[in-house]
C-alpha cells in the first residue's frame, strides 16, 4: 500500500513537472527569439553607378511653352493678348506673312501651348493698347518646357476706312502693318475691314514710321505709309482708296552676248509667279510699281530695276531687258562657301555638379564663310534655354560652344562635327563674373548693328559682339582686373565671381576745342 501510494505521488508530481515543460515550451515556441547572422562579405555586390541620360534632343514635341504677357508701365496681366511663336535661330523676315503658332492668352495673361513642336524660335506678344515685345532665340528640347514673360510697352493705334476702285466701301480687306524694320522677325499687325469698310489696327509700335499693305480679294495692292511716326497712346485717323487690280506679264528679255543665264524671282510689288514661257505673271493693284529682277550671269548674282505705270485695262506686257541687270545693278561674285551644319547636345552644371535651372547658350553663326577681313571674329548666336539641356546646330568644323548665367558664371566645351552629324557634350560651368555696359554713339551709328569689343585685348568667345541696341554683357571673366576696349575708348574695371561689373554708359569723348593765340583774342576784343 505504501509502495503503490508512493508510485502514485510520483507518477502525479512527474506528469506535472511534465506538464510544466510543455507549457514552458510551448510558450517558448510562441515567443521565437531572433539571431542575427552575419551576411559573408563575398556576397555583397558592389553599387552601380547610374546609367547616363541620353543626350536631349529636338526630334519630338516639347511638353508645354507657357508665355505670360503684362504691361509694363502698371503690371498687370493683360488678357486678349496675341502671343506668336516665330520659328527659326535667326530671323526670318516675315514681312506679310503671318505666323502660324499663334494664342490669346486668359485673364491671368498666359497663353499656354500644349505639345508644341521643340526647337529655337522668338517669341512675341501683342495686346490692346500695347505694342509689341519679343524675347529672341529661345528653345526648347523634346519633353522640356518654356516660361517666357514679356513686359509690354505702350502703343498706338490707326483706325480708318478703305474705299473700293469706283468709291464703294471695301469689305474683307485684309491690312497688314509690317513689324519693325530692324528686328524682321517681329510680327505684323493686321485687321479686316468691317462691312462698311472700317478697320482698327491696334498696338502699333510708337516710334517708326508706319506703313500697310493692303490684300483684297482680287490680289495685293500697294502699300501706304501713315505719315509722321506715330507717338504711344496716339491714335491717327487714315483713310484710303484701292486702283482695280490688273494682271501683269513680265518677259525678262535676254542681251546679245548669251552666257549661263537663269533669272530667280521677278517683282512688281508681289512675288510674281514663273511660268513654262519664261515670263512671269500675277496680279497687283494698279498705279506706279518698280519692277525688280534677280537672277544669275556667268556665275555672278546680279540684279536691277525699272520704274513702271500699271493701268486700268488691257493686261501690262514688260519686257525687262536681262542685260540692264548688269548696268544698273550690284554686281556680285556668287559662289557658296557654306559647308553645312551639325548638331550639338548636352547640358549644362554648376560648378558644384548642380545641373543649372536655365542657361543662355552659344554656338557659332551656321552659314557661309564670308571673305572677312583682318581678324574679325565669327558671330555666334545666343539661346535661353529654360533647364539644364540644350541643342544648338552651329556651323560644320571644330568650334567651341560656350555656356553662362546672368551672374556670369560661364563655361565651354570644343566640338568638331561633320555635316549632319550629332555630338553631345556637356558644359561644367566656372566660378566667373560679368562686365555689362552701355554703348551710346547718338546720332553717328546706326542702331541696329553690332560693335566688336575686346576685353585684355582678346575676343571673348562668343559674347565678342555687344547686343543689338548696344548693351554689352561678358561673362566668364576670371575675378581680378580687365580692360574693356571698344571703339568709344578703354575702361579698366573689376570682377569677382558671381557678379556682373556695370561701367555704365560708354560715350564718344567731346572733340578738343582749337587752341585761340593772343592775337586772336586782343583782335576780338572791342
Amino acid at each position: 500500500m505504501m509502495h503503490g501510494f508512493r508510485w502514485g505521488i510520483g507518477l502525479s508530481a512527474m506528469a506535472a513537472v511534465l506538464g510544466g515543460l510543455g507549457m514552458w515550451r510551448a510558450e517558448r515556441a510562441a515567443q521565437p527569439v531572433l539571431v542575427e547572422v552575419p551576411f559573408p562579405e563575398f556576397a555583397r555586390l558592389p553599387s552601380l553607378p547610374p546609367l547616363p541620360l541620353p543626350p536631349p534632343t529636338m526630334d519630338g514635341a516639347a511638353d508645354s511653352i507657357r508665355v505670360r504677357a503684362v504691361s509694363k508701365d502698371s503690371g498687370t496681366p493683360l488678357a486678349g493678348a496675341r502671343v506668336s511663336l516665330l520659328r527659326g535661330l535667326f530671323t526670318t523676315g516675315l514681312g506679310h506673312q503671318l505666323p502660324d503658332e499663334t494664342a490669346l492668352t486668359d485673364a491671368s495673361g498666359e497663353a499656354t501651348f500644349m505639345a508644341p513642336g521643340a526647337g529655337v524660335m522668338t517669341v512675341c506678344a501683342r495686346g490692346a493698347g500695347h505694342a509689341e515685345l519679343c524675347e529672341r532665340d529661345v528653345g526648347v528640347v523634346a519633353g522640356g518646357s518654356l516660361f517666357v514673360e514679356l513686359k509690354l510697352p505702350p502703343g498706338a493705334a490707326v483706325e480708318g476706312q478703305v474705299l473700293q476702285h469706283d468709291g464703294r466701301p471695301a469689305a474683307g480687306v485684309r491690312l497688314v502693318a509690317h513689324g519693325d524694320a530692324m528686328l524682321l522677325e517681329m510680327t505684323p499687325v493686321w485687321a479686316t475691314t468691317d462691312a462698311q469698310g472700317r478697320y482698327t489696327l491696334d498696338g502699333v509700335t510708337p516710334g517708326y514710321s508706319v506703313s500697310m499693305t493692303p490684300f483684297s480679294p482680287e490680289g495685293e495692292g500697294l502699300s501706304r505709309s501713315v505719315g509722321a511716326e506715330l507717338t504711344a497712346g496716339e491714335v491717327r485717323r487714315f483713310d484710303f482708296q484701292l486702283g482695280a487690280f490688273v494682271p501683269v506679264t513680265v518677259k525678262p528679255v535676254m542681251g546679245r552676248r548669251r552666257g549661263a543665264e537663269s533669272v530667280e524671282s521677278v517683282h512688281v510689288n508681289v512675288q510674281l509667279r514663273p511660268q513654262e514661257d519664261g515670263t512671269f505673271t500675277g496680279i497687283t493693284e494698279s498705279g506706279r510699281h518698280s519692277v525688280s529682277v534677280w537672277g544669275r550671269r556667268d556665275g555672278r548674282a546680279v540684279s536691277a530695276r525699272k520704274d513702271v505705270t500699271l493701268a486700268p485695262g488691257a493686261p501690262a506686257v514688260i519686257a525687262f531687258p536681262f542685260s540692264e541687270m548688269k548696268e544698273g545693278g550690284k554686281v556680285w561674285p556668287w559662289f557658296s562657301s557654306d559647308p553645312g551644319e551639325f548638331e550639338v547636345s548636352g547640358r549644362v552644371f554648376l560648378p558644384d555638379g548642380t545641373p543649372v535651372k536655365g542657361a543662355w547658350i552659344g554656338a557659332q553663326t551656321p552659314g557661309p564663310r564670308g571673305r572677312g577681313c583682318g581678324n574679325s571674329a565669327d558671330e555666334h548666336a545666343h539661346v535661353r534655354f529654360d533647364g539644364p539641356e540644350f541643342v544648338v546646330t552651329p556651323r560644320v568644323g571644330a568650334g567651341r560652344i560656350f555656356a553662362w548665367l546672368p551672374d556670369g558664371r560661364a563655361g565651354s566645351a570644343v566640338v568638331r562635327g561633320g555635316k549632319g552629324e550629332r555630338v553631345s557634350v556637356d558644359i561644367h560651368l566656372e566660378e566667373t563674373g560679368a562686365v555689362a555696359g552701355m554703348m551710346d554713339f547718338g546720332d553717328d551709328h546706326l542702331w541696329g548693328s553690332r560693335e566688336a569689343i575686346t576685353v585684355n585685348h582678346e575676343w571673348v568667345g562668343a559674347s565678342h559682339y555687344t547686343l543689338l541696341d548696344g548693351r554689352i554683357f561678358v561673362p566668364g571673366l576670371k575675378p581680378g582686373k580687365h580692360v574693356l576696349r571698344t571703339s568709344l575708348g578703354t575702361v579698366e574695371f573689376n570682377v569677382n565671381a558671381r557678379e556682373v561689373t556695370n561701367v555704365g554708359v560708354l560715350r564718344r569723348p567731346p572733340e578738343p576745342e582749337a587752341a585761340v593765340s593772343d592775337s586772336e583774342v586782343a583782335a576780338s576784343e572791342p
